[in-house]
């Protein structure tokens, strides 16, 4: 059964780098009868013909906006977990069939990951609550890895565009599965498409898997130039990332935990390796080249 009614919660388009930039014309493109939530006094602007239906976030004001809706996909940050929390009980008390939670990146309901960035916590005890849920609201995960081609430009994956340069972490071997941020809007269709094959449970896609070291050879080739390497430990990336949190550095210091938790030798971000494997195939999710996205990126950058 494919949900087709679908409200979408916690996107805006005119921030710089923000992900929904890139997921919300992939919905809009698909055949979904999609509505965007947006908060009264929000400055948030959309594309021409998008439905913006504005909200107090009051719970009779989200229940009124639910009534009738197939499905809520949620992109809100980590730090609002208790504002998509708020949305779910509306959503089970408006009668939707399926909810879809900012998970998307790292698998948060792996112990192992948790243990790697341990403030990933609210997220796996958010998940727990929404799936003790799952008799009056359905509920999938998609887990798509980093976002590769966004965390590309800002160098969140060890390399400068900038001074051709790459940060390779324990040798750049270790696998990682990743996505382009286009291709997370495009699983998020597809879930609801394959609504029945989907439910409730954890669904893992990915543009690629690959290694630092492949994304070198492809940035040299691209750029057809040799870059400067720097060797460090995915321990010491971990500890200066501690270090800075409790600094206050709180964006520097969880991109650098999470930066070690993907490309460490542990590979706890290679999803080949899960339970059920990658979902592209069933969800007839094309994978993608690393040459021909580094190729836009870089086309982008220059």
């Amino acid at each position: 059964m494919s949900l087709k009614k679908v409200t979408l919660v916690g996107v805006w388009v005119q921030a710089s780098g923000n992900v929904g930039a890139a997921v919300l014309p992939e919905l809009l493109k698909s055949d979904l009868d999609l509505t965007i939530l947006s908060r009264e006094g929000s400055s948030a602007i959309f594309p021409p013909g998008a439905k913006v239906v504005r909200t107090d976030y009051s719970e009779d004001s989200l229940i009124k906006v639910l009534v009738g809706q197939d499905a809520v996909v949620s992109m809100l940050p980590i730090v609002a977990l208790g504002e998509q929390q708020k949305i779910v009980e509306a959503a089970i008390k408006a009668g939707v069939k399926r909810f879809i939670p900012s998970e998307y990146g790292s698998d948060s309901a792996s112990d192992e990951v948790i243990a790697a960035v341990p403030f990933f916590q609210p997220k796996k005890a958010h998940l727990d609550w929404l799936a003790s849920k799952e008799d009056v609201l359905s509920w999938t995960a998609i887990i798509t890895g980093p976002f590769f081609d966004w965390g590309l430009k800002l160098g969140m994956t060890g390399f400068n565009l900038a001074t051709k340069t790459a940060t390779l972490v324990d040798g750049g071997k270790t696998r990682f599965t990743a996505s382009n941020t286009a291709q997370i809007g495009r699983a998020i269709v597809a879930v609801l498409q394959y609504s029945d094959e989907t439910k409730n449970q954890l669904v893992f896609t990915e543009s690629f898997t690959t290694t630092q070291l492949e994304v070198l050879a492809s940035l040299e080739k691209l750029t057809g130039e040799k870059w400067k390497t720097v060797e460090v430990s995915s321990q010491a990336i971990r500890e200066d990332g501690f270090s800075k949190l409790g600094k206050g550095e709180i964006m520097e210091g969880g991109a650098a935990v999470i930066m070690a938790l993907v490309l460490g030798e542990g590979g706890l971000e290679d999803h080949t390796h899960v339970k059920g494997g990658i979902w592209n195939d069933r969800l007839g999710l094309k994978t993608e080249s690393i040459d021909e996205t580094v190729k836009s990126v870089l086309s982008l950058w220059c």
